[in-house]
């Protein structure tokens, strides 16, 4: 059986996650914010560095994977939202990378269904994924207003996506396999505090495979693709965003393809 880390794997999909791996016996390894394996504000550079450390000395001998899934939604500071959904995916995955090199392993990110929507602003996912300077992204993010935190939500996830879909080729090379999953509107205690205008206003697209009904998608749903692509089942895919979203993206972008 493999050993597993899981970010931000407490609550909701995370969670999911966590509790299926165990199920099929693997070690598993959950850092989060509170009630992990080992506590971490990974919006803090303090919090990822620790973090990484705390995994490489628990497991020298390396790690069979990587489930990145800690974040905030939109109604999150932009600060926060860019630290978290962006740069701590990304810098604990080249910080773990070593280890999942020792055992050929494979790393799965969360990213968000919103990377295709028209709020994404690719001027701020470009300044993420090409200066790769997260003082300079923390500057962008102080500037942008409390109401603007879909938009900064939205392109911090399209960023992510962007990002695995480039480093994928070179990870490759290591043995490596990196994918995302991009969720739709999913039951988690996130979503769970939304008024009912809110949730009105997220499913204002009916999500296909829950026409008629006002229900969002499970997490098990999406632990479940999770899962998938971290096994050797999925040994063939590498550097792809599974949308697992009811049908949503194909709705809105049939002609994408």
């Amino acid at each position: 059986m493999g050993i597993y880390v899981v970010t931000g794997g407490t609550t909701g999909i995370g969670a999911e996650v966590c509790r299926m791996l165990m199920g099929e016996g693997h070690e598993v390894f959950n850092i989060d914010y509170k009630d992990g394996d080992f506590q971490a504000d990974l919006s803090t550079d303090e919090g990822v560095n620790n973090a990484i450390q705390a995994v490489k000395k628990k497991y020298p001998d390396g790690i069979d994977g990587l489930i990145s899934n800690a974040g905030v939604g939109p109604t999150a500071p932009a600060e926060k939202i860019f630290a978290l959904n962006f740069y701590a995916g990304t810098y604990i995955a080249e910080g773990l990378r070593p280890l999942l090199t020792k055992k050929k392993g494979c790393c799965v990110m969360t990213c968000s269904n919103t990377i295709t929507n028209s709020i994404v602003r690719m001027d701020w996912v470009e300044l993420l994924t090409n200066l790769r300077n997260r003082e300079r992204g923390m500057d962008l993010a102080r500037m942008i207003p409390k109401e603007k935190g879909p938009a900064a939500y939205s392109s911090s996830k399209c960023a992510l996506a962007r990002w695995i879909r480039r480093a994928s080729p070179n990870w490759a090379v290591d043995g490596l396999r990196i994918n995302g999953v991009a969720p739709g509107n999913t039951t988690t205690p996130m979503t769970k505090g939304m008024t009912e205008q809110q949730r009105n206003a997220a499913l204002l697209i009916p999500i296909p495979t829950r026409y008629g009904t006002k229900e969002f998608l499970d997490a098990e749903e999406i632990a479940t693709s999770i899962v998938f692509l971290a096994s050797r089942k999925a040994s063939g895919i590498n550097g792809e965003i599974l949308f697992v979203d009811g049908g949503i993206d194909a709705l809105m972008h049939s002609e994408r393809f």
